[in-house]
């Protein structure tokens, strides 16, 4: 069939971005980190993206980091967004507040400081009881009750509040910003907290927002709204947009294609999430990237989704490599570098059929070299790469072997990549990565790299020269530093000059590396780069 869409619904997306683009935190006072992810998850539709997230099971009894450790060890990516519950309502403890435990906060520090962000839901036990348990169960349970305190049901859910509000200011005192996902699925019957009164359903929503954003000063919180697609009334409980920051629909199903509520959710004019996801049916054999079809087709605002754990996840199913390497998924690794939020920038993943070479200062390089390596100058620089927490999407050319983490060579008590290379004369290879995410040097002047050659391999007096360069645009143009001779002994500082290139080229980087030029007929050596930095 031949169609297209009409205008106007090309007007309605445009207007969605604006918005997205300009939204602000339900928390007046959230902190910077914390309006900085919420304006990274605001851009991620428009730039086609789609980050990966995965749920790690109910703290204490079933958390597990294994599956993001078994998906980066098979895949070779590591979802973006780690998850958690902070309580297992099913089961029973005298206080029952007791039953609300925050230990995996620990591995959401160590994902956070790896450039991931995290979420947090919980299934609560039912206040009304005085040993817990109940999380599928109203029993006598009167909701208003919650937000009543001069009642028993009341009193215990602000014990609950108050030991939530202590999770979540562990992790606001390690710098972490959390998606939080409290009640969710509020439109069905399955829960205490389900199906109740709207607005007495509202109601205990505003009061935990502000008590536990205005009464327990927590301002690393990005607070999300997630009712089941399956069940109507999804908007029914919507407590208001001055006390959600993400909406997001919760989705078990075989056919991404018959999801409910996407038009509704997005009405919203919130950053649009999958809160859960899964296949309905647990046999293995879901394929995951029916999902993007999807989302490519028909709902294009997702911007993020947590796949649950165990037989639901994407590593339990089929083509679970080609789902999380797809062009759109964005992964923990394309997301921050030393933990600096960056925007990711949509590319071609096109070869390019022609480039045309331009050498961007007259220069052949500039090199500075001491024993205990070179330090700029600069007084603004932000570090791009450091390698200390892995290779990322570093690549190799004409390689030996590598790149690989190493510590051989260090700057600025960071590790370095390394590479084997060939020697011979005239024998080029290189070390580089088209990670769109990371290429923000728009506004600097200078890119630097420290870069090192092994002392073995040469056969007489041959030496290891280096050029730092950029690919920009449509046709892949060409600007590098000019060759600068490497020292096997110390760093030597190899500079980019930025500030003559066009600016339009800056915004359209398409890769970054670090060639090396060999003048010596030898056996085998290694090379090293390390401490990548945007200079002023």
């Amino acid at each position: 069939m031949n169609w297209q869409l009409p205008v106007n619904f090309y007007f309605l997306l445009s207007v969605l971005s604006l918005c997205l683009a300009q939204q602000q935190p339900a928390d007046s006072s959230a902190n910077t980190k914390t309006r900085q992810v919420l304006t990274f998850l605001a851009d991620l539709a428009q730039q086609g993206k789609l980050l990966s997230g995965q749920f790690a099971g109910y703290s204490p009894d079933t958390f597990s980091t294994s599956i993001i450790d078994q998906i980066t060890q098979q895949i070779g990516k590591t979802p973006g967004i780690l998850g958690c519950d902070w309580a297992c309502g099913w089961n029973y403890k005298t206080p029952p507040e007791d039953l609300i435990n925050y230990s995996c906060n620990s591995a959401l520090k160590t994902h956070w400081n790896l450039g991931g962000l995290v979420t947090v839901n919980m299934h609560l036990p039912n206040p009304v009881s005085s040993n817990g348990g109940g999380y599928k169960d109203r029993g006598n349970l009167n909701f208003a009750d919650l937000i009543n305190t001069t009642t028993q049901t009341g009193q215990r859910w602000h014990l609950f509040l108050d030991r939530v509000a202590d999770g979540l200011n562990d992790l606001q005192q390690a710098g972490v910003t959390v998606l939080f996902r409290p009640f969710h699925e509020m439109n069905g019957e399955w829960f205490y907290w389900g199906n109740q009164d709207a607005q007495t359903f509202r109601n205990v929503w505003i009061n935990m927002f502000n008590y536990l954003t205005n009464t327990k000063n927590l301002h690393n919180v990005l607070w999300v709204y997630s009712p089941d697609h399956s069940r109507g009334n999804r908007l029914a409980y919507y407590p208001g947009s001055a006390y959600v920051d993400v909406v997001a629909l919760d989705v078990y199903t075989d056919d991404p294609n018959s999801m409910n509520g996407y038009d509704e959710m997005i009405t919203l004019n919130k950053v649009f999430a999958l809160g859960e996801v899964g296949p309905s049916t647990v046999n293995n054999q879901f394929e995951y990237t029916r999902w993007l079809t999807a989302i490519e087709t028909k709902f294009p605002n997702i911007t993020y989704f947590l796949a649950w754990n165990d037989g639901w996840a994407p590593i339990s199913n089929k083509h679970a490599c080609a789902f999380y390497n797809h062009h759109r998924v964005l992964n923990r690794e394309d997301m921050t570098l030393n933990n600096t939020l960056l925007t990711t920038t949509t590319t071609s993943t096109a070869v390019p059929s022609t480039v045309s070479f331009t050498t961007a200062s007259s220069t052949e390089g500039s090199a500075v070299s001491s024993s205990s390596g070179t330090t700029s100058s600069s007084s603004s620089a932000t570090v791009i790469y450091n390698f200390s927490n892995g290779i990322g999407q570093w690549q190799g050319w004409n390689l030996n072997g590598g790149p690989w983490q190493s510590n051989e060579f260090t700057f600025s008590s960071t590790d370095s990549l390394k590479a084997d290379v060939q020697l011979y004369s005239g024998g080029k290879s290189s070390m580089y990565t088209n990670q769109a995410s990371t290429f923000i040097f728009s506004g600097y002047q200078r890119l630097v790299v420290r870069a090192r050659v092994a002392s073995w391999g040469f056969s007489s007096s041959g030496t290891m020269s280096a050029k730092l360069y950029i690919k920009t645009g449509s046709s892949w143009t060409w600007y590098d530093s000019g060759l600068t001779p490497l020292n096997s002994n110390s760093a030597t500082q190899i500079i980019l000059n930025l500030s003559t290139i066009p600016a339009a080229d800056l915004t359209y980087i398409r890769e970054v590396g670090v060639e090396f030029t060999s003048s010596d007929n030898g056996s085998q050596t290694a090379v090293y780069i390390a401490y990548i930095t945007a200079e002023n």
